[in-house]
C-alpha cells in the first residue's frame, strides 16, 4: 500500500507541474494501480520513456505535414503550369 501511495504522489506531483498530460497520466496511474510499478524509480523511467516517443511522434507529424504542403504546392503549381500551356495552345490555334 505505501509502494501505491508513493507512485500515486509522483504521478499527481508531476501532472500538477505539467510534466505528464492527463492522458500519460491516467495511463500510469491505472498501471500503478495494477502493480506494473516496482518502485519509484521504474515508474521514472516510463515516464521519460513515454514523453520521448510523444515527442518523436509530434516530431513524425510535423514533418508529415510539411511533407504534405508541399506536395500540394508542386501539385498546384504543375496545374497552374498545364491551364496556362492548355490556354497558350488555344490561342494559337484560334
Amino acid at each position: 500500500m505505501r509502494r501505491i501511495r508513493v507512485l500515486r504522489r509522483l504521478l499527481k506531483k508531476m501532472r500538477d507541474a505539467k510534466k505528464i498530460d492527463k492522458h500519460i497520466h491516467h495511463s500510469l496511474y491505472m498501471l500503478a494501480k495494477g502493480n506494473q510499478f516496482k518502485n519509484k524509480r521504474v515508474l521514472l523511467e516510463t515516464i521519460h520513456e513515454m514523453k520521448s516517443v510523444k515527442v518523436k511522434e509530434k516530431a513524425l507529424a510535423e514533418q508529415a505535414s510539411a511533407r504534405k504542403g508541399r506536395a500540394k504546392a508542386r501539385i498546384d503549381r504543375r496545374s497552374q503550369r498545364d491551364a496556362k500551356k492548355e490556354a497558350d495552345a488555344d490561342a494559337e490555334t484560334n
